[in-house]
């Protein structure tokens, strides 16, 4: 078993463990813990995002990425952006 699905499973068995206290107390409880992770999960990856972007830009103003660097950033932040708008919308069709 090579580290990657090792990783793997442990996140999805965490989350299997995760889940069943949720569920203990109720749906109430249980949506309402879904929707502060996902709060964080967003706020962490939009920081992160940010600071990609800004290290991609400072990086082209030293003149050791190029400008179209910067621009293929930008596309991979919006796509991230756009994976978690539709994560987002896949989960508002189940509630």
């Amino acid at each position: 078993m090579n580290t990657r699905s090792g990783f793997l499973n442990a996140i999805c068995l965490s989350l299997l463990f995760i889940s069943m206290g949720v569920l203990a107390g109720g749906l109430d409880s249980g949506t309402d813990a879904l929707t502060n992770i996902k709060t964080w999960i967003f706020a962490i990856l939009g920081i992160a995002a940010l600071i990609y972007l800004a290290y991609c830009i400072i990086w082209a103003f030293m003149e050791k990425k190029s400008w179209s660097d910067v621009g293929v950033a930008l596309l991979q932040v919006i796509c991230a952006g756009g994976a978690l708008v539709a994560g987002n919308w896949g989960l508002s069709l189940m509630a």
